[in-house]
C-alpha cells in the first residue's frame, strides 16, 4: 500500500480568530473542508485493503484513530460555534458536514471491519 500512516496528514489547520471577520471564518471553514476530503480519500485506501489487512492497519493505529476522531469533534464544536449564520456561511457549513459525515462513515467502516455506510 503506498499510503500508510506515516505519511497520511490528520493535523486539521484551524485558527482561532473565527469571531474577528466573517470572511477569516469562511476560510477556516474551506480549509477544515478540503483537510477533511483529503483524510477521507487517504483513508479510502486502507479500505481498498483486504479485509485482513484493514485489520491489522486499524489495530495498529486504534488509539491514533481514537484520538483523531476525539480531536476532530472538539474541532468542528468549536467551529461551529463560532461561526454567524449567513447564506454564504450555513451553505459552507452544510458541505464542511457532509465531508465530516463521508469521513466519519468510512472510518466507521474501517473501525468495525464493515462496509462502509452510505448516505
Amino acid at each position: 500500500m503506498p499510503d500508510t500512516i506515516s505519511n497520511l496528514n490528520f493535523n486539521l489547520s484551524i485558527s482561532d480568530s473565527f469571531g474577528d471577520d466573517n470572511e477569516a471564518f469562511k476560510f477556516d471553514l474551506f480549509l477544515m473542508t478540503r483537510e477533511i476530503k483529503q483524510i477521507t480519500d487517504s483513508l479510502h485506501h486502507v479500505t481498498l485493503l483486504p479485509k485482513n489487512q484493514q485489520h491489522v492497519w486499524v489495530k495498529d493505529n486504534q488509539k491514533f484513530l481514537n484520538n483523531f476522531m476525539n480531536n476532530l469533534t472538539q474541532d468542528m464544536s468549536n467551529v461551529l460555534d463560532e461561526m454567524s449564520l449567513d447564506r454564504d456561511v450555513l451553505q459552507k457549513t452544510i458541505v464542511c458536514v457532509t465531508e465530516l459525515r463521508e469521513l466519519i462513515n468510512t472510518l466507521n467502516g474501517l473501525m468495525t471491519g464493515g462496509s462502509r455506510l452510505r448516505s
